[in-house]
């Protein structure tokens, strides 16, 4: 059932792999530590689901992994704050709470010119108000706990790739973790 879950899941959003993990920021976790290392950035948009900004502020500065927070309305501020030390995007569509739907394919397309890996917390989209790869992210996240459950009857996240060697790198880590 896990197997077709993922396999059901990963054609869902329009990708070729995907990892179940315990809940959606197990997912998130398992993409920082998967990406990330010591002297690295992530950069949030300012809208990011909360407990995925006290993560950076948390456990990834203790690891020696900085952020910086973006306007995700404006194309130019992603822009200037991408460095040589930047690693990883998270794009949110819509934002948390606030549910401002930002130009993702532009935010993915700056990062992709600079080689940085994107990564859209796509819970809210669920793969079917639109599809996260068209607009050029990486790696798809969703919280199952929104619509895939029908509404917090399960907790349990997913991470969907296209990449064979993104997923591989991905589910090492889900696999050290233990998840």
């Amino acid at each position: 059932t896990t197997f077709t879950l993922e396999e059901r899941i990963a054609t869902l959003e329009g990708g070729r792999h995907c990892l179940l993990l315990p809940s959606g920021l197990a997912a998130i976790a398992n993409v920082n530590m998967a990406l990330l290392s010591a002297g690295d950035e992530v950069l949030l948009p300012d809208n990011v689901y909360g407990p995925s900004k006290a993560m950076a502020e948390g456990e990834l500065k203790n690891w020696g992994i900085t952020h910086q927070v973006y306007d995700p309305m404006d194309p130019d501020d992603l822009a200037r704050r991408i460095g040589a030390r930047t690693r990883l995007v998270w794009l949110e569509a819509p934002g948390s709470v606030t549910m401002e739907f930002p130009p993702l394919a532009r935010l993915a397309q700056l990062c992709r010119e600079r080689g940085v890996a994107t990564a859209l917390d796509n819970t809210w989209g669920a793969g079917l108000a639109f599809n996260g790869f068209d607009v050029g992210a990486d790696i798809v996240v969703h919280a199952l706990t929104k619509y895939p459950s029908g509404g917090a009857d399960i907790l349990m996240g997913s991470v969907v790739t296209r990449d064979d060697a993104l997923h591989l790198q991905l589910k090492f880590t889900h696999m050290r973790m233990g998840w």
